[in-house]
């Protein structure tokens, strides 16, 4: 008899919640919204979206939001919107009891910008997809030109994280190798500072231009990256900061193991 008592108990304390939780929720539907709140994360100072192009998507919609009833307000489809625009990484909206609309809205962050050879440009974002430019606002990043022969339409839905070999030829993606590097050197606070631009050139080694210096130096590929990197800095402060040679030699070649070639002006 205890037993039947207790479970009894329990199934009318959860029937009652469910029917408390469906007056609560009919109550909220028949409430107005009362504000719209919208904030947006200005990730490493990028403004490619504000508050006047949110409110844009929601009007788009057929939303105006404000003084609407929630039964009339789709939370997930004004989301849904917000989440496919090109330059948002990731919206959360939802609403609050005292009758307020809340958005929160985290921007896409370019990594580097791209030229291709029929000179259009579109940058590659922080997560490893393709982000076209805006008419608004020019993010400074690193540019790269030059030799830029692959077709980037067949991957700008995808993520080049996943297809940095292709399968099919089982080689490294020229995107891919563009993505390595600039992710390696805006992780550098030294080398993010001293690169604004790389140059693909005939042979398809990666040559970057320095913002102090005359001169030009080759990466090669992606090959043993760190070790690369790490040479050059080595060669800044131990031999270049003590002769103070920096314009003396037109190019600085990384691409062979355990060396630096210089070729002088």
């Amino acid at each position: 008899m205890r037993k039947i008592i207790n479970i009894s108990f329990w199934v009318f304390l959860i029937a009652g919640l469910f029917v408390m939780l469906g007056f609560v929720s009919k109550k909220q539907d028949a409430m107005l919204c009362k504000s719209l709140a919208i904030n947006i994360k200005n990730s490493n100072g990028n403004f490619f979206i504000n508050q006047d192009d949110i409110k844009k998507i929601i009007h788009s919609k057929g939303d105006s939001i404000v003084h609407q009833p929630f039964s009339t307000i789709n939370i997930f489809g004004l989301e849904n919107s917000l989440d496919n625009n090109a330059y948002i990484e990731d919206a959360q909206v939802y609403s609050t009891v005292n009758g307020d609309v809340k958005i929160n809205v985290k921007q896409r962050q370019p990594l580097v910008r791209l030229f291709d050879k029929d000179g259009e440009s579109f940058y590659i974002d922080v997560t490893g997809k393709l982000m076209p430019l805006s008419d608004e606002y020019t993010s400074r990043v690193l540019v790269v030109n030059g030799n830029l022969q692959e077709s980037y339409a067949k991957y700008y839905n995808d993520n080049l994280n996943d297809i940095i070999k292709d399968s099919t030829l089982n080689k490294q993606t020229l995107l891919g190798s563009i993505y390595i590097i600039a992710k390696y050197i805006n992780s550098d606070s030294l080398l993010k500072a001293q690169f604004q631009q790389m140059f693909v050139n005939q042979d398809s080694d990666f040559v970057l231009i320095p913002r102090v210096g005359m001169n030009k130096i080759i990466l090669g590929d992606t090959t043993d990256l760190a070790m690369k990197f790490n040479k050059l800095k080595i060669f800044y402060r131990e031999g270049l900061n003590t002769t103070g040679w920096w314009n003396k030699y037109a190019i600085i070649n990384l691409k062979y193991k355990d060396q630096i070639v210089c070729t002088k002006k």
